[in-house]
């Protein structure tokens, strides 16, 4: 007897005890953060890393094959329109060794020699043409009075016709002669011409434009092919973005859009508006590695809303900035953060959001409809009110009834 009330008082203990701890887990409140719908300005803006560009860049290339002075200016150095910027010169000739520089000189010799046997066989050549026609002009006359055949009158003039002949080849030969002489001459002479003061026959490139030197392709002296790429100028006073978008943002893209330019250096916004959509993507592997179809898109900078002070500011060419494109905005929305959201279920491919909203100390879940989202706010159509208190962090702790009290 006395065992079966032990027993029977064991059991009303533990049901007791399982009684009163299933009342403290209910009575248990769950701590959370909260946050009050409200009504401020929001923008749905997709950000992409951007860089300057000079909007006229004028790339400088070698118009001939020559050799080009040493440069004296530095790439950011000031350049106006007539300036002087690159000296090419004519190609100097190669550099004889001394065999080479004998044989030249070997050559030389005898082209004047040469010169010198064909000019004397041209003087000769004009004196059997002189009396080659002095021969055929007595015969002619001999021939009308009747004192010559015509056989021989005939011998004359062929005589004649050989002189002349032979005094134009020789003529030739003296011209080539000299052509010949003129040529070895000048392999000696233009060896180290362009070290001397003779040689005036420098062409000057000159700027086409005021700005700043951008870039140098070598400033050292050196030979250069005719399209070699020597120098790039520009304007950095007129600048413009380049952005590299994804494809699928660039649909959502319009000319004149507002974009913001942040994280160049300075305190304040840069703002400016989109002036060129390319109409062709390209490839791009991204730092994950995976492809992308990107587009370039360009943005002109707005003057009219930059103050004086931040247009002093020395932005160049090729600098790196962010480039966030204003999609929507509003100066008065309702709206919560996207923690506080959560989906509720499923409608097709749409879904159905909901919060829990605090009243009176406990959870109330509460369906609403969404518009416009960004990185941390929602705009609320319909569902909240203004001052609506509910929970900004979710987890899996809660449910609609459960007690609360705010953190």
């Amino acid at each position: 007897m006395n065992l079966y009330f032990k027993s029977k008082s064991l059991w009303l203990i533990i049901i007791t005890l399982c009684i009163l701890v299933l009342i403290t887990i209910q009575n248990k409140s769950i701590i959370v953060d909260s946050v009050q719908a409200a009504y401020a300005p929001m923008k749905v803006t997709i950000a992409e890393q951007a860089k300057t560009r000079v909007v006229e860049r004028f790339t400088i290339t070698a118009p001939i094959d020559a050799y080009m002075k040493r440069l004296d200016l530095l790439a950011g150095d000031d350049v106006k329109i007539g300036q002087t910027l690159i000296i090419l010169e004519p190609l100097p000739s190669s550099v004889l060794d001394p065999s080479s520089h004998a044989q030249a000189e070997a050559v030389l010799g005898a082209s004047q020699e040469m010169e010198n046997i064909i000019r004397e066989i041209s003087i000769a050549a004009k004196a059997d043409q002189d009396l080659a026609e002095i021969s055929f002009k007595r015969a002619d006359k001999l021939y009308k009075n009747n004192n010559l055949s015509e056989h021989e009158l005939d011998i004359t003039k062929v005589d004649k016709r050989r002189a002349e002949a032979i005094y134009r080849a020789s003529q030739f030969g003296w011209i080539f002669s000299k052509y010949l002489t003129k040529m070895s001459q000048s392999v000696l002479d233009y060896e180290n011409i362009r070290h001397t003061e003779l040689d005036h026959r420098s062409f000057k490139m000159l700027s086409t434009s005021n700005g700043k030197i951008l870039k140098l392709f070598g400033k050292s002296e050196r030979v250069v092919n005719r399209g070699d790429l020597l120098m790039e100028i520009g304007d950095i006073k007129h600048l413009e973005i380049e952005v590299e978008v994804l494809s699928s943002v660039a649909i959502k893209l319009k000319p004149d859009m507002l974009v913001e330019l942040d994280n160049w250096g300075g305190n304040n916004l840069l703002y400016g508006q989109i002036k060129v959509i390319e109409s062709s993507g390209f490839t791009k592997i991204s730092a994950l590695g995976v492809e992308e179809q990107r587009v370039k898109v360009i943005v002109s900078i707005r003057s009219d809303l930059i103050s004086e002070t931040t247009m002093a500011v020395n932005i160049g060419d090729a600098f790196r900035l962010e480039a966030r494109f204003i999609l929507w905005q509003a100066n008065k929305v309702l709206q919560i953060p996207n923690s506080a959201l959560f989906v509720d279920q499923y409608s097709g491919e749409r879904k159905k959001w909901a919060v829990y909203i605090i009243k009176e100390g406990r959870l109330e879940k509460r369906s609403v409809m969404i518009g416009h989202k960004n990185n941390l706010m929602a705009e609320v159509i319909e569902g909240l009110s203004e001052k609506d208190q509910l929970v900004s962090y979710l987890s899996n702790d809660l449910k609609e009834g459960v007690k609360v009290d705010i953190r």
